[in-house]
């Protein structure tokens, strides 16, 4: 049963709002299936369904469940999975509403919403008693990550949040947004500052240095603000929203490792 329900998004769910958060565009080129990849469409409320790409190995030790950036695709992400598969881990990422090959267009509402369907259709894909569920959101998806954490969180068994923020409003600005005309306030947004005190299993902020669009800040907030007892922050210096990953790679890549094995530790504890 999930631990707390689920967050009114309401407030923010509305044109002035998805149309600065959301950046949809279809993928002319899919994925081509082979035995390390294949590209699964999940259903979803109302008759839809999400694109997302999964990579496979003999045995992965876990699976790690992606919620991207709003300007990026699923597919995109196969160069990173094919280093996590190194690592003997699956890496499932999943599109938003109009991404990909996903049906119609995305809003905060639907996204969120999503995100309770996917954790479900992954969970009933996997063995969960061989191998470690862990759920990682990067920048806007910390959003649908941190939703499920916190409603879920006996059913996975760690987070990764990557670039991701702790306030709604500053976002909002960034983005081109005017909250104060809006009427929006905090806690009209995504509450990612409280959810995250809810999830208390092993945690990993990463975040970059030099990070303009979503201020290093933002994750120290969240760092600050969790009640995980095995959390641990990694800054990536020289390092922007955009290229943190294969700037910091091999720092990167040994904190995931860590986390795994705290993830295992913990889960043979439980």
């Amino acid at each position: 049963m999930p631990a707390r329900e689920s967050h009114n998004y309401s407030r923010i769910d509305r044109p002035e709002i998805n149309s600065v958060l959301f950046y949809p565009r279809l993928d002319p080129v899919w994925i081509a299936a082979d035995q390390y990849v294949k590209a699964v469409m999940i259903p979803v409320s109302a008759g839809g369904v999400v694109s997302s790409l999964w990579t496979e190995t003999k045995k992965s030790s876990a699976t790690i469940l992606v919620f991207h950036g709003n300007g990026e695709l699923a597919s995109e992400y196969i160069n990173i999975a094919g280093l996590f598969l190194k690592m003997d881990i699956r890496l499932i990422c999943v599109d938003y509403r109009g991404y990909g090959r996903s049906s119609g267009n995305p809003t905060v509402s639907l996204m969120m919403e999503d995100a309770h369907d996917i954790l479900k259709y992954v969970s009933s894909q996997i063995n969960k008693k061989e191998e470690l569920l862990v759920i990682m959101g990067r920048s806007l998806g910390c959003a649908s990550a941190l939703e499920i954490a916190a409603i879920y969180g006996d059913q996975i068994d760690g987070l990764i949040i990557e670039s991701g923020f702790a306030e709604t409003l500053p976002l909002l600005r960034t983005l081109g947004a005017d909250p104060d005309y809006l009427k929006i306030r905090e806690e009209d947004g995504f509450a990612n500052n409280e959810k995250i005190k809810s999830f208390p299993k092993p945690l990993l902020i990463i975040h970059a240095e030099n990070d303009f669009l979503i201020p290093v800040n933002q994750a120290e907030k969240l760092f600050a603000a969790a009640s995980s007892q095995q959390k641990k922050f990694l800054k990536i210096p020289n390092a922007g929203h955009n290229d943190i990953f294969f700037t910091g790679m091999k720092a990167y890549l040994a904190a995931v490792n860590e986390l795994i094995k705290a993830a295992a530790k913990w889960k043979t504890a439980d």
